[in-house]
């Protein structure tokens, strides 16, 4: 018996042994990652083996996108949190039949779906609104009044200190236009309880037990994608901030994207579970597919398309419509590696439009290959996709998408295949730009994403760019392995040398057109891409710019008119909208001078003064912050703290808060409601109607001595 059970244990080692899917292979365990992947449509969890770039167990769950108006696209935060935990229970589950089990797992790691904005409460943990997607529009007109205060109406005034053009793309505008038309998020910024987040913060806020201590971080790659991080310091920049009207105590603490964070403490299947690496997927994406070395790229092909260009530790400022931005910084004392970026809105979402809008096809991953490829071109047929603007090198939130080039012998294969070049072409502007800020043109491009399932389009691309294109073999998803690495990595069960050495299997494409051939197709690309700009024109915001339209056909020209004459032109058109108390000492206009003096800050109906008044703003000291280096911040180790910039910001945030609000009454007559005081600070002040004081001159002092108080300030 001993006998035949020694013949039955050699035989189970050799099967262990040529099973590949069984990752116990001589008895030991390895540490394993679980990584949380939250995309713009899906969530996913996977278990890695340390130093293993296979994923082991693994779960994914779409969420719902919501689209309240056109070019407006919403996600619900708890939804997002509700998936995490059950895709994690369901991964996990898998483990035991494994050979592993749940406290196996050392380390998590967080990616996710960039810019995307969240508002909470600090106290309570429930989103003030819905999130605010990447790939949504609605702050046109934010983005048009930011631009109306910007010499030249420069979109990429800010770039020398945040790498990004002024667009509705990042979060910075997505803030301000929560702040400015959500009463609940404002209610929550007058009371301290406002907090914001990219998803990784949302994600790690709430794991690390949310409202009882969580903690409010995000990491440089996150952090970056704001419009707020400066790139030299790492930190929140103070001319950013107060341009925006952001508070910093509402922002998370900037951490490296490899360190040990926390623990979870949320109840779950995961609680107790260290987190320690947090990546943009985009930047996930770069570690996962190794290309770690300066001068390596890396394209992600998903609903968007992300192409990223490693610079190593030099910041390259694009001028050719690129974006600087954080690739990882890989430990708190690590040095930090830059990108360049170019993203491009629509790739694989206009696949989705010719299936849903269009029906042209019914599945997007079969149908789109097989009914391309029964065509050798596209017919001269050029499809632009841009439903919401164009993205990198154009910036150009105008531009809408167009099919040109169409024919009678035109058919549904040569518009699905020119939606496929559509890509391709896209991508090419990108390598186009990136090889003129850099001066070294690219040699191969790694991609991943969904769509590199698509032989054709994978074939297409290394055509029309002429240059190999390089596929993993291991996964088509790279953003959760590259987080799973730099997570490994900080809790020491991942060598990130050994890593960079390591050459996974990849299939390669290569051109198979002539140099003449691509550069013709190239050019009537961007003929057709010339007549999809211009198509859209938004209202310019009226808030911002201080400018008002008091309806669709008249126009008040605020620096021509006297107060009488603007009150008389109110009183005609909108039946006596604005009235005010004037001072009895005078005619009226230096109190509403005041009135107007103190309130340009938040709104200014019609600027009356005929002496006219120079209003200080941020950019007036824009150059003056623009030259200011590590040092003058007050995160250098060299300098005293004398020499240092002192900007006292609690006092300044003091100011603003305390400002009382003005409103109008039922009678449209100006009055002022005072903040609510905590009792610790002084004598209670209540806000309620009996309260509510017209303007008078005592109050109109107050208010001048506000403004002043804050035109003087730093």
């Amino acid at each position: 018996m001993k006998y035949y059970m020694d013949i039955f244990k050699v035989l189970f080692c050799e099967i262990d042994k040529i099973d590949g899917d069984m990752p116990v292979r001589d008895g030991t365990k390895k540490p394993l990652i679980g990584v949380i992947d939250d995309g713009t449509k899906t969530v996913r969890f996977v278990i890695y083996e340390a130093e293993n770039s296979a994923e082991l167990a693994t779960h994914h769950l779409d969420k719902q996108e919501v689209f309240p108006q056109e070019g407006w696209c919403e996600q619900d935060p708890l939804e997002i949190i509700h998936n995490i935990r059950v895709c994690a229970e369901t991964a996990i589950a898998k483990l035991p039949e494994l050979g592993y089990s749940r406290e196996d797992i050392v380390a998590l790691g967080i990616t996710n779906q960039r810019e995307t904005t969240i508002a909470w409460d600090r106290l309570t943990g429930e989103p003030l609104h819905p999130a605010i997607a990447w790939n949504d529009i609605r702050t046109d007109s934010t983005v048009d009044a930011i631009l109306a205060k910007i010499p030249d109406r420069n979109k990429n005034y800010l770039k020398n200190i945040s790498g990004l053009p002024i667009s509705p793309y990042f979060s910075a505008l997505k803030m301000r236009w929560l702040k400015d038309n959500v009463k609940a998020v404002k209610k929550a910024s007058r009371e301290k309880r406002l907090l914001f987040g990219t998803v990784d913060t949302w994600i790690v806020w709430t794991l690390t037990g949310g409202p009882l201590g969580g903690l409010h971080i995000t990491d440089v790659t996150n952090a970056s994608r704001t419009l707020l991080m400066n790139l030299e310091t790492l930190n929140w920049d103070p001319m950013l901030l107060r341009l925006f009207g952001i508070h910093r105590d509402c922002l998370p603490t900037i951490k490296s994207s490899s360190e040990v964070y926390g623990t979870v403490k949320d109840g779950s299947v995961l609680n107790g579970i260290t987190i320690s690496g947090i990546l943009g997927n985009q930047q996930a994406a770069l570690v996962g597919q190794n290309c770690t070395t300066a001068g390596q790229a890396k394209n992600t092909y998903r609903s968007g398309c992300f192409l990223l260009y490693n610079t190593g530790t030099r910041r390259v400022h694009s001028t050719h419509g690129l974006i600087t931005t954080l690739a990882y910084k890989l430990g708190p004392e690590a040095e930090p590696v830059y990108a360049l970026e170019g993203s491009i809105a629509v790739a694989g979402g206009a696949m989705k439009f010719l299936r849903d809008n269009l029906r042209l096809l019914q599945h997007v991953a079969h149908d789109t290959e097989h009914i391309a490829a029964q065509v050798f071109s596209t017919g001269d047929v050029y499809f632009v996709p841009a439903f919401s603007g164009l993205y990198a090198p154009y910036w150009r939130k105008d531009a809408r998408g167009i099919i040109c080039g169409l024919t009678a012998f035109t058919t549904k294969n040569h518009i699905i295949r020119a939606a496929l070049e559509a890509v391709c072409f896209q991508t090419r502007d990108i390598l186009e730009a990136m090889n003129k800020d850099c001066g070294m043109p690219l040699h191969k491009l790694h991609v991943d994403g969904r769509m590199t399932a698509n032989t054709l389009l994978m074939q297409l691309q290394a055509d029309l760019i002429g240059i190999p294109v390089l596929k993993a073999d291991s996964t088509w998803d790279m953003s959760a392995l590259g987080v799973a690495v730099v997570a490994g990595m900080a809790a020491k069960v991942w060598n990130m040398d050994s890593w960079r050495s390591v050459q996974g299997r990849t299939h390669t494409y290569l051109p198979t057109t002539t140099h003449d051939d691509r550069d013709a197709r190239y050019t009537k690309w961007k003929m057709a891409v010339q007549r999809s700009l211009g198509w859209a024109t938004t209202k310019k915001s009226i808030t911002m710019t201080g400018q008002s339209r008091l309806d669709d056909r008249h126009h008040i020209d605020s620096r021509r008119i006297s107060i009488f004459e603007a009150i008389d032109h109110v009183e005609n058109r909108r039946n006596s909208i604005l009235e005010c108390n004037f001072d009895s000492n005078n005619d009226g206009t230096i109190a509403y001078e005041e009135l107007l003096k103190y309130a340009a800050r938040k709104f200014s109906l019609i600027n009356t003064s005929k002496v006219p008044i120079v209003e200080r703003t941020i950019l007036d000291d824009a150059e003056f912050f623009m030259n200011k280096k590590e040092c003058d911040y007050g995160t250098c180790e060299c300098c005293s703290a004398e020499k240092k910039l002192q900007t006292n910001w609690e006092s300044i945030e003091q100011i603003i808060d305390n400002d009382p609000e003005i409103i109008f009454d039922s009678d449209n007559f100006a009055i002022v409601v005072e903040p609510i005081k905590d009792k610790s600070k002084g004598p209670e002040r209540k806000v309620n109607g009996n309260l509510k004081k017209s303007l008078s001159s005592s109050n109109l002092t107050f208010c001048k001595a506000i403004s002043e108080k804050l035109l003087d300030s730093p």
